[in-house]
This record gives C-alpha cells, sequence and structure tokens, in this order.
C-alpha cells in the first residue's frame, strides 16, 4: 500500500462523526441495547465493529447510518433499545449507560485500540445460531458473549463482497 492510501481515509473518518458528541451517544445507546451487561472490554469490542464498519465506507457514510444499519437491536426495537432511546433508565441502568458512554467517548475520539481486529460483524453464537452472513466470514476472535466475524481475503488483498 503507497503511503498516501493509508491517510486518505483518515479524513473520511473524521469527517463522518458527528463533533458535538451525538455520534457517541447513538453508539452508547446502541450498546446498551446489544450488551448492557457485557462491561468495558465487551462494549468497546461492539464499537470497533461499527467504527471498522464506518472505516470500509461500504457500510454507510456516517456514524449514525452504520450504526443503524448493524444493530439488531434497533431494527426490531428491542425494549433495551427503547428504553436507551428514549433515556427511560432506571438509577442501575443510568449508571452502567454512563460507563458505556465514557467509553464511546473514548471510542470516538480514537483512544481505543481496535479490540477485534478489523471486524465487522459479531453474533451472540450461545443464543443464536450461526447467521448465514457469517459462513463467508473467519471468526477472529470472542468478547463477552459474542464472537467477531470479519470478511474472508479473497487472496488479492482485497476482501469479498459484504451482505
Amino acid at each position: 500500500m503507497a503511503n498516501g492510501e493509508g491517510k486518505a481515509k483518515e479524513p473520511f473518518i473524521a469527517q463522518a462523526m458527528d463533533p458535538l458528541g451525538a455520534d457517541s451517544n447513538y453508539l452508547a445507546q446502541m450498546i446498551f441495547a446489544e450488551d448492557a451487561a457485557g462491561g468495558p472490554e465487551a462494549w468497546a469490542a461492539v464499537g470497533n465493529v461499527a467504527l471498522n464498519r464506518l472505516k470500509t465506507g461500504r457500510f454507510g457514510n456516517s456514524l449514525k447510518s452504520v450504526i443503524s444499519g448493524m444493530s439488531a437491536a434497533i431494527k426490531t426495537k428491542s425494549p433495551q433499545w427503547q428504553k436507551a432511546s428514549k433515556a427511560e433508565f432506571n438509577d442501575m441502568e443510568q449508571r452502567v449507560f454512563n460507563k458505556i458512554t465514557q467509553v464511546t467517548d473514548a471510542l470516538v475520539g480514537g483512544q481505543v485500540k481496535d479490540s477485534v481486529n478489523g471486524a465487522t460483524h459479531f453474533e451472540h453464537l450461545r443464543r443464536y445460531p450461526l447467521s448465514y452472513w457469517a459462513k463467508d466470514m473467519d471468526a477472529v476472535g470472542r468478547v463477552g458473549e459474542h464472537t467477531y466475524f470479519k470478511e474472508k481475503n479473497n487472496g488479492d488483498g482485497q476482501v469479498g463482497p459484504t451482505r
């Protein structure tokens, strides 16, 4: 890869994030809905998947659009998503959400290393069967209850199409 190619992607990422913190809050809401009980490592892992999707440029041109497209909790309007999106937390949930927000602020601020090796998908395999999309992907790690997946390299340095 030429030096200029790697650097060209970074401004896109910065431009695709809301500088006022709305993206961090939306990311925190999604993480609360997907894995509130997971703890800081699990929260960072789910958040890294959203950032990795944004970096590819194939899942949306803003962090909010990437998050909306990736979260089953958002798509199904799960009870946890309803609670998070309306900020209707009990005291314990509010404390958890505040901790998640600390993690998402650090993620959006570039202070958290990618703990999922470039993964763009995750699944809770103890709760759900292997998804159709995972069959064409490599499992690259497990954090908490989720297994993380990355597209297979097709041999020419490019990854295959995403479903």
